[in-house]
């Protein structure tokens, strides 16, 4: 929650120091992008994502990828709509949204197939060590 607070209010203050033009397309970039996107992860928007399938991988190209690719592009052709603040802010509200609000935004290439685990007596803990788990021991007979 606290590194929430912090970048809500580092990119308030940096946007209203750079400008309100800046702010508010900002702002409507974020809020078309929350209306048009799913409410939460993994539930399907009014758009919907693009998602490509490539041998045992699904790439998925989240909102946010596509929206820094159109910074991208715009910067170096020097094409923008309106004016470039208001294109570039727009953009970039779409971009922090899907970064902010949604578990999944750093799951680009998944497996198309997952495969089941099979049953081990191996744990596997937080910090991705391996523990084994002692066999109960055999009744005697």
């Amino acid at each position: 929650m606290k590194k929430r607070l912090v970048a809500t209010t580092s990119v308030a203050f940096i946007t209203l120091a750079l400008g309100y033009l800046l702010a508010v397309s900002l702002l409507i970039g974020f809020l078309t992008s929350k209306y048009l996107s799913g409410n939460s992860t993994g539930e399907r928007g009014k758009i919907s994502s693009i998602r490509i399938p490539f041998k045992r991988w699904r790439i998925h190209l989240h909102h946010w990828v596509y929206s820094l690719a159109l910074i991208a592009i715009f910067a170096a052709t020097g094409f923008h709509l309106i004016t470039p603040v208001m294109t570039y802010g727009f953009l970039f509200g779409v971009t922090i949204q899907g970064v902010y609000c949604y578990e999944d935004w750093h799951r680009i290439v998944v497996d198309r197939h997952p495969v089941a685990f099979e049953q081990t007596d191996e744990v596997y803990l937080e910090d991705d060590r391996v523990a084994s788990i002692p066999s109960p021991p055999l009744p005697d007979l």
